[in-house]
């Protein structure tokens, strides 16, 4: 059974296909934590969703992502939230939100405490394997960020670029989200395609962020 992940049409057609449970499927880049509330939100019209949140403060709104799941005949209720504050918590929150029976695991910015070498990239690896665990039952998607050793390809490390079944970068341009699809199992690529705002089911404009206590 096939799935959409963002329920943007445009970027939707650029990754697809994608089943509903088996890959990893990775959008990184400027826009890729916008388009994580929108996978969130179609997530929530199929089934239970677990979002894992890896930051220091802010980075996931669930506000904005139930908003954008009530505009789309999804259920707020759906989605399940949890926040990993250090690195060696990552790979076991994910593993605990496969466990929850839900169909849609959501990862946002899984290696924000990565390593500053890379020979010390290995400690990775687990999170890497983590994704995979969860994908078994679940689809998998991850908002990750451009890794700080370069300009053009995402963080992780060689592991986990080899495990992700698809890789997008997501970037804003103009009044939109130009994607290009780097990798996919199933068809060429490069490809590219370009969600105009209208689409997107929200200005680009940060929702505003909350104060941490209301996340505890």
């Amino acid at each position: 059974m096939l799935a959409s992940v963002t329920g943007v049409p445009s970027l939707d057609r650029l990754l697809s296909p994608v089943p509903s449970s088996g890959w990893v499927v990775e959008v990184y880049g400027g826009a890729a934590r916008l388009l994580a509330h929108a996978a969130v939100a179609e997530a929530s019209r199929r089934g239970r969703v677990a979002v894992v949140n890896v930051q220091d403060f802010g980075g996931f709104d669930p506000y904005l992502a139930a908003r954008l799941s009530r505009m789309r005949g999804g259920d707020p209720g759906n989605i399940l939230f949890a926040r990993a504050f250090r690195l060696h918590d990552v790979a076991s929150l994910v593993l605990e939100a496969s466990s929850t029976g839900a169909g849609t695991v959501v990862v946002v910015d899984p290696f924000r405490f990565a390593p500053r070498t890379p020979l010390a990239y290995s400690l990775l690896t687990r999170i890497t394997g983590a994704l995979r665990a969860a994908a078994r039952g679940s689809m998998v998607f991850v908002a990750n960020r451009v890794t700080q050793f370069g300009r053009a390809r995402p963080e992780g490390g060689h592991f986990h670029h080899h495990s992700v079944h698809v890789i997008a970068r997501a970037e804003w341009r103009g009044r939109g989200v130009f994607a290009t699809l780097l990798k996919h199992p199933a068809k060429p690529v490069p490809q590219a395609a370009l969600a105009p705002e209208p689409e997107l089911g929200v200005r680009l404009l940060w929702a505003g962020q909350r104060p941490l206590e209301e996340y505890l």
